[in-house]
C-alpha cells in the first residue's frame, strides 16, 4: 500500500469507526479481521493482497450497512483506492466525506 493509498484508507476506516461501527476484512480469499473496532487492528490486515473488501456493520444488531472494495496499485496518489461500494445513502455520504467530492463529478472526469 502506498503512502497516497494509507492515508485514504485510514480516513475511511476513521470515518466509519467514528459512526460507532464495527469493521470486518476480507482480504479475497478469508475474513482476516471479524467485526472489529481498533483502527491499528483494522490497518494491519489492509493491503496484504492486491485487494481488501471492507465491510461495515453495526454493533448493536450486527446488521451489515456496506461494503467498499479496496484496490491497490492503481495509483500512488491514492484516490483510486475505493474502486466499488454499495451504492446506499451511507456508503455514497462516507465517501463523499473522505475523497471530498461526489462520485458523479468523478465519472464526468474520467469518462467526460
Amino acid at each position: 500500500m502506498t503512502f497516497g493509498e494509507e492515508f485514504y484508507v485510514r480516513k475511511l476506516v476513521r470515518n466509519i469507526l467514528s459512526r460507532g461501527y464495527s469493521i470486518s476484512i476480507n482480504d479475497g480469499e478469508e475474513w482476516t479481521i471479524v467485526d472489529s473496532r481498533r483502527e491499528e487492528t483494522i490497518m494491519g490486515a489492509l493491503g496484504t493482497t492486491e485487494m481488501d473488501y471492507l465491510k461495515m456493520r453495526d454493533p448493536l444488531d450486527y446488521k451489515a450497512l456496506g461494503t467498499f472494495m479496496l484496490i491497490y496499485g492503481n495509483d500512488p496518489e491514492g484516490d483510486e483506492v475505493v474502486s466499488d461500494h454499495t451504492d446506499n445513502r451511507l456508503c455514497n455520504t462516507i465517501w463523499r466525506e473522505v475523497f471530498g467530492w461526489p462520485m458523479e463529478d468523478q465519472l464526468d472526469i474520467a469518462f467526460g
